[in-house]
């Protein structure tokens, strides 16, 4: 080995480059004259459908030049605590934390912060500078940021010290309960945090687990983001973002590319632009089977992937049978060990934005950004995501893109595992979805509505003989 000359032994002349010509001419006799543009493109069901492979050649056609949109690949471990007590929600959150979490998503059904004293003993023995904590819709408001403040003065700790958000979203969950607050008061309770932690969420999970097309959900967020800093431009760097991560593993890492690229603009438009966004990526809840709820497990590794990889800053993996049964201790252990492998076995924490460079990647992250920067302005030309959502706009969007999943799955267009196809047990003839229902608002009457049903629907579809 002393003697080898490497630069004569080490060549890749047996590996000739090859044209794309040469690739298309070979695809097009495989094809048997058929256009590969038309045969193998990937029709994907969510605003964008992408051909099968891009090379070097198509990267003059990007909008941009490729740059990485990531400048770390770490992310926090956040799980859930769902118990529905304080002592319960304090064990659990302790319990989570001495076995890897790394963060602390508290969201009851109900809230159970009502006084300073009921934080307190949520939080004891909790280190709270040393973690992320992110507190659910039930449990968002001005008053528990104040009383956190205060505990944070108390244990002689600075907002700088802590990693805070709230997922407080008055609009997106208006289309949830039907009951669309006044601009006026969504304002006054915006102010009314004050200007410490991350306490206004746009939550595009909502949207996406009623079954709303990638580019709609990004479309959506850059909308509802744009409403808020109208209310007040100060407030971009109080601003996190909530995503549900889906099935589609390329298309999911380029969500979150393409979103931090339009977000960027957005924030140019208000001289914010030293402000990074804030991304908190949930697995998804429509696309899971109660039939065969194992293969749950893999679609949540795949989904948690593409948010890593895509550069989210926290991701949470819900248990695997969370839709239809109360936690074992198990499922939780799995949803929390999920993570822990993609960090410390895969190594996915220790590359900024593996996706970066990759030619598919670049051009899926470009599409998106440009499709969803469209829909975006068409929402606004229609007066704003606030207006969209109290017109119906918004929901009849999503309740198209819906229709169109919920029916490809049915004629078997598109496969689930163990639902629609390779069912566990022939008996077992159900299509299960948990998808949300959204409601339109009466905009003569924005403070009270009656809506017919606006819950998180399980729709089931007689699978019979195993057709749909």
């Amino acid at each position: 080995m002393e003697n080898s000359d490497f630069k004569k032994a080490l060549h890749f002349d047996e590996f000739p480059p090859i044209s794309t010509e040469e690739w298309e001419a070979i695809i097009e006799k495989d094809l048997k004259g058929k256009d590969y543009k038309d045969v193998l493109r990937w029709k994907s069901g969510e605003g964008i459908n992408p051909l099968p492979f891009y090379r070097e050649e198509n990267l003059p056609d990007l909008s941009s030049s490729p740059e990485p949109m990531a400048s770390h690949g770490s992310w926090t471990v956040m799980e859930r605590v769902e118990s529905s007590s304080l002592s319960e929600a304090n064990k659990e959150a302790l319990h989570a934390l001495e076995n890897g979490a790394s963060g602390l998503y508290f969201c009851p059904e109900n809230n159970y912060l009502h006084s300073l004293e009921d934080l307190r003993n949520l939080l004891e023995d909790i280190q709270i500078e040393l973690i992320t904590i992110r507190f659910g819709s039930t449990v968002s408001s001005p008053s528990i940021a104040d009383w956190l403040n205060e505990i944070s003065k108390g244990r002689k700790l600075t907002e700088e010290e802590l990693s805070v958000s709230f997922n407080f979203d008055p609009i997106s969950y208006a289309a949830l309960s039907g009951k669309l607050a006044s601009k006026t008061d969504i304002e006054k309770t915006l102010n009314a945090f004050g200007e410490v932690f991350s306490f206004c969420a746009i939550d595009s999970s909502v949207f996406a687990n009623a079954g709303a097309t990638i580019i709609q959900q990004l479309a959506f967020s850059l909308a509802a983001g744009n409403e808020y800093l109208g209310f007040n431009s100060k407030m971009g760097g109080n601003l996190n973002f909530n995503f549900a991560t889906g099935p589609n593993y390329f298309l999911e890492i380029a969500k979150f590319r393409a979103f931090k690229r339009t977000w960027g603009q957005v924030l140019d438009e208000y001289g914010l632009n030293n402000i990074t966004p804030s991304i908190h990526a949930e697995t998804s809840f429509w696309n899971k089977s109660q039939s065969d709820a194992h293969n749950n497990m893999l679609r949540t590794t795949t989904e948690a992937m593409s948010a890593a990889i895509g550069g989210c800053n926290s991701i949470t993996v819900h248990r695997y049978d969370e839709h239809f049964s109360k936690d074992s201790g198990f499922s939780s252990r799995i949803a929390r060990n999920i993570q822990l492998i993609l960090q410390e076995e895969a190594y996915l924490d220790k590359v900024a934005d593996p996706g970066a460079g990759s030619y598919y990647i670049e051009m899926l992250t470009d599409s998106m950004a440009q499709k969803s920067w469209e829909l975006f302005q068409d929402i606004e030309a229609k007066g704003g995501f606030y207006e969209a959502l109290n017109s119906g706009y918004i929901q009849e969007l999503v309740a198209a893109s819906r229709k169109e999943k919920i029916e490809a799955y049915q004629h078997k267009e598109k496969v689930l595992v163990g639902v629609n196809k390779y069912q566990p047990d022939k008996k077992i003839q159900n299509l299960e979805f948990n998808i949300q229902n959204f409601t339109s608002f009466d905009p003569d009457n924005l403070e009270s509505i009656t809506v017919d049903d606006i819950s998180l629907l399980n729709i089931e579809a007689e699978l019979k003989n195993g057709e749909g």
